[in-house]
């Protein structure tokens, strides 16, 4: 189930197989940020609507995600929060 709340502070959300992401509240302020990010602004005019809700959806992530749980690599090592690894969620 998922609650609708106006939550100020960061909360966990399971995503199910042992993965747990640790998100900063959605607010205006997050939005605006992620529209200023240079990989949106890089995307030309003609980009398709689906590369450009890709990059707002991976320029999103990079600023909401401040922490995770049971993210690893090809042999299960589990790896550091990072953009690249954000991107790659």
């Amino acid at each position: 189930m998922l609650r609708l709340d106006l939550a100020s502070e960061p909360r966990w959300l399971d995503l199910g197989h042992g993965v747990r992401l640790r998100l900063a509240p959605l607010t205006t302020a997050l939005m605006v940020a992620a529209r200023a990010d240079l990989a949106v602004a890089a995307l030309p005019e003609t980009a398709t609507p689906e590369a450009l809700a890709l990059a707002m959806a991976k320029a999103l992530a990079r600023r909401a995600v401040l922490d995770w749980e049971g993210v690893g690599d090809a042999d299960g090592r589990a790896l550091p929060l990072s953009p690249e690894g954000i991107d790659a969620l």
